[in-house]
């Protein structure tokens, strides 16, 4: 039987991709001002909530859809809210199933996602509209699920430290992949851990994060751990990934190492742009390079300098740019 240290241990390995999150609801535009950051949800027709942030100051600007890492929520893309006011895109940021405010679902499925997405597109008027997708990290398999099912509806897809299918061929595994696999197959001890993760934020948040950055490059450490906004908002994305408990995150990381529905080799019919950093050990270059193999007429954008969580903020601009028409 495993000891709390050992549970805490899995849970803490799944932690260190999350990125940060706002501890407020506003943000500053490249301008300067202030602009407020509107939270809603819809009703699914299956009876379910589906909540979402929306970021940008430009109601007007092409909208695009952004689906959060594992962990994660609606809340993470505030690390680059600055970058979404200067581009002039509308993005909606969704909490997937049993994450931050969404109703949990316990048969959901990978190919589930593109519905909720086009309910929630139709239910801001977009029912006629393309509309892009981002998908960062385990939010890449959602991403291309959209990209499989839906892609008459789509503008462009942006796969950000995509995971790629567990044990895909040619791929190295990344620095969370044996904890991913763990917490598949015995999904009490996940739970166990997120449970003790949720008490460690509320009492010892400093020496969590501490355990979990060691599995960062060096230049996420950087970004997170030497500026004290991000350090906080990392605290409350972490919080608000569990925050109807851990059975929804348990459930995404299952959904991550499973079958995912569909061959990525059959996504047609839509702009694919991959992003990819060199120096990510969570998400290896070898899953970029992947998503670039299998998805024909792709194109792989590698930083060799970049991490995880630094991939998507250095080059937040030109990602949001391609959505731009």
């Amino acid at each position: 039987m495993l000891t709390r240290r050992e549970a805490l241990t899995a849970g803490a390995a799944m932690f260190a991709s999350a990125l940060p999150s706002p501890l407020l609801a506003a943000s500053r535009s490249g301008r300067g001002e202030r602009v407020p950051v509107r939270d809603g949800r819809i009703r699914l027709v299956d009876g379910r909530w589906l909540s979402y942030r929306e970021y940008g100051q430009n109601t007007n600007g092409p909208p695009v859809f952004y689906f959060h890492g594992t962990p994660g929520s609606r809340l993470e893309l505030a690390l680059c809210d600055a970058e979404t006011c200067k581009v002039g895109t509308r993005v909606f940021a969704i909490d997937r199933p049993g994450l931050g405010r969404s109703s949990y679902d316990c048969n959901r499925r990978i190919l589930d996602w593109p519905s909720d997405v086009e309910q929630l597109a139709a239910a801001l008027g977009y029912a006629d509209t393309p509309f892009g997708v981002i998908g960062l990290s385990g939010g890449g398999p959602y991403a291309a699920a959209c990209a499989y099912q839906i892609p008459h509806r789509l503008s462009h897809v942006a796969i950000v430290s995509g995971h790629a299918p567990m044990g895909a061929c040619g791929t190295c595994p990344g620095n969370e992949d044996s904890m991913i696999e763990l917490i598949d197959r015995r999904p009490r001890l996940g739970k166990l851990a997120f449970k003790l993760i949720g008490r460690r934020l509320d009492r010892k948040p400093d020496k969590l994060v501490q355990r979990i950055s060691k599995k960062w490059s060096a230049e996420d450490r950087k970004l997170i751990l030497c500026n004290q906004k991000h350090y906080c908002q990392l605290i409350a994305n972490l919080r608000e990934s569990t925050r109807c408990g851990p059975t929804g995150l348990i459930k995404d990381i299952r959904l991550l190492a499973g079958n995912w529905g569909f061959c990525v080799s059959d996504i047609s019919g839509v702009p694919v742009s991959i992003w990819q950093g060199g120096c990510d050990p969570i998400v290896t270059p070898s899953m970029g390079n992947y998503f670039h193999r299998q998805i024909a007429n792709s194109e792989l954008i590698v930083d060799p300098r970049a991490g995880h969580v630094t991939m998507f903020k250095w080059h937040a601009h030109e990602i949001l740019a391609r959505f731009m028409g």
